[in-house]
């Protein structure tokens, strides 16, 4: 490899550790798994650029959510009641939220993998939920029936209410003037600034 490919190949694998530590859930999973996530993420992102549609983008997401799930397991945890709670396998929406959140850092923060995919791309990015976002889709619309309480407990089916939920709500509160990254960055910064 020539030291512009390498330099190339290295900007790459940053932005995707910035993308795993700026989600700061890689604390949540067992130790060894942000190389394991890593390693998945730079094979899901390096088919993006030739990612021509949402379905194949759908596709990709997908793909890594099961991944993730069968391959990554939770952290034990220590609880201020001081149970220990034990390691578990992964979350769909864990997945998914790992996924949204470094796929926001890689496409539209650092326009990769380049500017014209970068355009493509950018309709296609889902909101990464976390739970403050999940419970105030909750109470905006109760009739959509989300049992889970936390993204831990989030399911495909339910993750992908939860993102229709983020469609309705751009289309009620926003004219559908933004796209579901873009409400991400707000929701997250309203309710999270405002704990």
């Amino acid at each position: 490899m020539n030291p512009l490919e390498e330099a190339a190949t290295t900007k790459n694998k940053n932005v995707i550790d910035m993308a795993i530590t700026f989600s700061a859930m890689h604390r949540l999973f067992e130790k060894g798994s942000k190389q394991k996530i890593a390693d998945k993420l730079e094979c899901s992102f390096g088919i993006l650029a030739s990612c021509h549609d949402k379905t194949n983008f759908e596709k990709i997401h997908s793909e890594f959510c099961e991944w993730f799930v069968k391959n990554v397991s939770t952290a034990e945890k220590k609880m201020k009641n001081k149970k220990i709670k034990a390691s578990q396998a992964a979350s769909y929406g864990q997945a998914a939220k790992v996924f949204d959140v470094a796929a926001k850092v890689y496409v539209y923060y650092c326009h990769f993998p380049c500017s014209k995919s970068f355009e493509k791309l950018l309709p296609m990015l889902h909101a990464a939920v976390d739970t403050l976002m999940m419970k105030n889709l909750k109470k905006k619309y109760p009739e959509e029936r989300i049992k889970a309480t936390t993204i831990e407990a989030v399911d495909k089916s339910e993750y992908d209410t939860l993102q229709n939920m983020v469609t309705k709500h751009i289309k009620d509160e926003y004219a559908d003037s933004i796209l579901p990254v873009h409400y991400d960055d707000i929701m997250w910064h309203q309710l999270n600034r405002s704990v």
